[in-house]
């Protein structure tokens, strides 16, 4: 019994979304509180792409593929958090975690003109406990590219998972999720535990800023144990170092 309730309760996964569901119920950031309730927070302010040019980053010959990621390098990379941090977006990712913060995967996501109808743009959560994806939207919005997909409160979930598929959820009703659209310089949050999706249905190609956020700690998927193989393996950023 013991070994079903630490297997199935009590393993690292579970206790990081125990504690911040308390953490978030009882020290709520006022100013995010429409993020803490829904898992996704559009930014009130607009990205400034003024002295930053990423056309090395969307130059494609052509766009027949169904998504490419390009890593930005360091370089631009501190010119993106340095406007990032004017204009308050880090200090949302702090009052969200309130923790040592690493970044990795920072790419330009490019979704091309090919339909994609596999389980990897199916609802899903990143299997990764609570973590926060930012999209920086680099094109106008386009009612017949693709949106973002999520469903409400899904983030607060309690959800384990041993297996790929237990992560991914094709029987929810794509009527039932949030699509979130993008003006160029638009700024979007999302945790990746809330189920959200692509559900590249379409032909238009869109281009984002993918930035991703996590935190580290003992009940975090980065801790003591793992940080020097993770590490390794995706390159990560202490967030203080890319805005200092």
């Amino acid at each position: 019994m013991i070994n079903f309730l630490r297997k199935k309760y009590l393993n690292r996964r579970t206790l990081q979304q125990y504690y911040f569901n308390f953490y978030h119920k009882i020290f709520f950031k006022k100013r995010i509180q429409d993020f803490l309730d829904s898992g996704y927070y559009v930014f009130d302010k607009n990205f400034s792409f003024e002295n930053i040019n990423l056309d090395k980053y969307l130059s494609y010959p052509n766009l027949n593929f169904v998504g490419e990621r390009r890593k930005i390098d360091f370089k631009d990379l501190k010119k993106i958090y340095s406007v990032l941090n004017e204009i308050g977006v880090i200090s949302v990712i702090k009052d969200y975690f309130s923790t040592k913060i690493y970044s990795y995967d920072n790419s330009v996501l490019t979704l091309g003109n090919q339909k994609c109808y596999t389980d990897s743009m199916q609802p899903h959560h990143d299997s990764k406990g609570r973590r926060i994806k930012i999209y920086i939207w680099l094109d106008d919005k386009n009612l017949k590219t693709h949106p973002l997909y999520y469903l409400k409160g899904t983030h607060k979930q309690v959800l384990n998972w041993e297996r790929y598929d237990q992560t991914r959820f094709s029987n929810i009703d794509k009527k039932e999720f949030i699509e979130i659209y993008g003006d160029k310089g638009n700024i979007i949050f999302f945790d990746t535990h809330g189920i959200h999706s692509h559900f590249k249905e379409t032909d238009v190609s869109r281009s984002v800023i993918e930035l991703t956020f996590e935190p580290f700690g003992f009940f975090n998927r980065l801790n003591n144990r793992n940080i020097k193989s993770e590490t390794e393996r995706l390159s990560l950023i202490d967030l203080d170092e890319l805005i200092n």
